[in-house]
């Protein structure tokens, strides 16, 4: 449809077109993305760059924001070819710098043009660089189709895009965008950051839902854009617009504003693309399974991916570390403050939609019971602080799955959460329930409501902050939790809500749904073992009773006490162990070779869980309670 209002033309149908020169010479940057050949994992750019005669440095977007780390995919381009004057000019990779190429542009010439191929990834890979499209749906990052000269600032940068999907195909961004010549969808001139910042799905399968605005500004237009790979998979309960419209009440009575003209999830639901959540300043980029919708136990796990995103709005594009800008995509970042850019948004992205009604109170409980205990056990925690953790944050991505509790991983997300859980309790009990972090919030994070704007900190505006809403060594207290390598501080964070860690041998439903989604199965608080489908080991805690027995990651459970492993099989086996008083007795495999392990444990199933702390003020529970009044229905 043609429209030349973003409501009507946020979604447009694309249909062929024959290959134009590019229009506009205005902007600094135009490209013009053919992706008609998605079935074959293929897709044709034409980049038209300004330019002056003389040496000229283009280069491949390197540091990627909310990636954190240089996952820029240079192995996806399989073609360039750069001209100027119609003529082809040669180009030579920098020898130390794989990002950057060098071409001198001729005499007589204002801009190059670039033709550039562009392979779409097949295997896995991290973040963007992981399978990022199927047979009936693709999301396109422009970063991965251009390059742009080096040492631009790309927020000073303008650009214009142009893009033909296959014919048939729905397209959505949060860019507006009208259907041009030959039926090109052509997007409103920008800036080459808002671009690279606003990726675009397209697909065959689609469904748009419209959320209803609150204050402030109920004006300001929230949509959920979904692409499948079916059009079963985009069944969504009755109550779905008005679920997530609460969780925009909610971050509206949070932050106070809104800084965004417009929302949209860009929400992809299919088996074979990558599973992550990437945050934009006026749209995410959300993958989940293909049935993610259609199972009401996995709908929490897409509640909190949306809102966690979502989060990301005020806290990494608003607001943004200073270590963590790159201009033009090529300066290394400093990971420091990610335990407030990746961990306070894991707080309030599972906050916000309990407080909404999109997740249970009693699952949010059950889910941060299982990240306590993942800490109380993993020896990773006892040696290195969590600091460490985010400032290696860019190496930690990578990381395999193997020792992984010995190490520790990206889990700043997960430990930061009890950092400001006690930063919370701190501030009720300073002020003697006069204030919370959500006033923080609304004072660190509010502000303008509309256009995107970036308003860097560091460290030090962290604290001033609190120390605005509730005097005290702010510093002092939060660097305990970051640089002190114990769980003392964190799980001291919990038990100041009111809660505790305890084990029993009944389930954790936030474990079993994760097991599900991920196909494990987590049995690290009892006998100390992650094992994978068919009794792979894929990590352990090394000083629990498998590891002290001898087992190690890489090896694999072929039998228990005689018969042919299974999760049924080990399970029982941990039960009678307790009447028993018999070692389990593991056969394994390790690089084809085979040895029976006896395995001391007698202590049954174990799984954390939390347990009111009798005495002690519920915090934990006047957290999750909704600040926008609705009826919650019974957990």
């Amino acid at each position: 449809m043609r429209s030349t209002t973003w409501a009507a033309c946020h979604l447009a149908l694309a249909t062929a077109i024959l290959w134009a020169p590019v229009a506009s010479q205005a902007a600094d940057l135009t490209v013009r993305l053919d992706a008609r050949d998605l079935a074959r994992k293929k897709i044709h750019s034409d980049v038209t760059i300004a330019a002056t005669p003389g040496p000229l440095t283009l280069v491949f977007a390197k540091w990627m924001p909310g990636e954190h780390g240089p996952t820029g995919p240079l192995d996806v381009m399989i073609g360039l070819e750069i001209r100027a004057n119609g003529q082809r000019l040669a180009w030579a990779r920098d020898p130390f710098d794989m990002y950057a190429f060098h071409v001198d542009v001729p005499a007589g010439s204002d801009h190059v043009t670039l033709s550039m191929d562009t392979a779409l990834p097949t295997d896995a890979g991290a973040f963007s660089a992981g399978p990022t499209s199927t047979e009936q749906l693709a999301v396109l990052s422009w970063n991965e189709v251009i390059l742009l000269p080096k040492g631009v600032d790309a927020e000073k940068t303008s650009a214009v895009a142009t893009l033909v999907a296959p014919a048939g195909w729905t397209v959505t961004s949060s860019m507006a965008f009208t259907s041009g010549a030959e039926g090109a969808v052509q997007f409103e001139e920008t800036s080459l950051a808002r671009l690279i910042d606003s990726p675009v799905q397209v697909g065959r399968y689609t469904k748009v839902v419209e959320i209803p605005g609150s204050a402030p500004r109920p004006d300001i237009r929230h949509s959920i854009a979904m692409a499948a790979d079916s059009a079963a998979a985009l069944a969504i309960p009755d109550d779905f617009a008005k679920s997530y419209g609460r969780l925009v009440a909610e971050a509206g009575a949070l932050f106070g504003s809104r800084p965004y003209r417009h929302y949209t999830w860009l929400l992809t639901l299919s088996d074979h693309v990558a599973h992550f959540g990437l945050e934009h300043h006026e749209s995410s980029d959300d993958r989940r399974e293909e049935n993610a919708l259609l199972e009401e136990d996995r709908r929490s796990s897409v509640a909190g991916l949306l809102g966690h995103e979502y989060v990301h709005s005020w806290n990494a594009k608003y607001r943004r570390a200073e270590g963590m800008l790159s201009p033009d995509f090529q300066e290394p970042m400093d990971g420091s403050l990610l335990w407030v850019y990746e961990g306070l948004t894991t707080y309030w992205g599972d906050v916000l939609p309990t407080r909404a009604g999109l997740m249970a109170v009693e699952d949010y409980r059950e889910a941060i019971a299982a990240t306590a205990g993942d800490f109380d056990v993993q020896p990773g925690a006892r040696w290195r602080p969590l600091a460490d953790t985010a400032i290696a944050a860019q190496e930690l991505y990578g990381a395999p799955v193997t020792w992984q509790a010995s190490r520790r991983g990206t889990d700043f997300y997960e430990a930061s959460v009890f950092l400001w859980l006690d930063v919370d309790a701190q501030l009720r009990a300073q002020s003697r329930g006069r204030v919370s972090l959500d006033d923080f919030a609304r004072r660190f994070f509010g502000g303008e409501s509309g256009a995107p704007a970036l308003k860097p900190y560091v460290e030090q505006d962290v604290y001033d902050a609190l120390a605005a809403v509730s005097p005290g060594d702010w510093r002092g207290f939060i660097r305990r939790h970051l640089d002190v390598a114990d769980t003392t501080a964190l799980l001291g964070g919990l038990e100041r809500s009111g809660w505790k860690l305890a084990y029993t041998a009944e389930k954790n439903k936030a474990v079993e749904l994760a097991q599900k989604r991920a196909k494990y199965a987590d049995r690290r608080w009892s006998i100390g073992l992650m094992l994978g489908e068919e009794g792979a080991v894929l990590d352990l805690i090394d000083d629990r009773a498998a590891g002290r027995a001898g087992i190690g990651p890489g090896m694999k459970i072929q039998a228990i006490n005689g018969r042919k492993y299974s999760l049924e099989v080990l399970d029982a086996a941990l039960a009678a162990a307790q009447n028993t008083r018999k070692p389990i007795e593991l056969l394994v495999e390790n690089d084809a070779y085979y040895r029976t392990i006896p395995v001391e444990y007698y202590d049954g199933p174990r799984y954390p869980h939390l347990q009111r702390i009798d005495g002690k003020p519920d915090l934990l529970s006047a957290v999750l309670a909704p600040r926008v009044r609705w009826t919650r229905s019974k957990d």
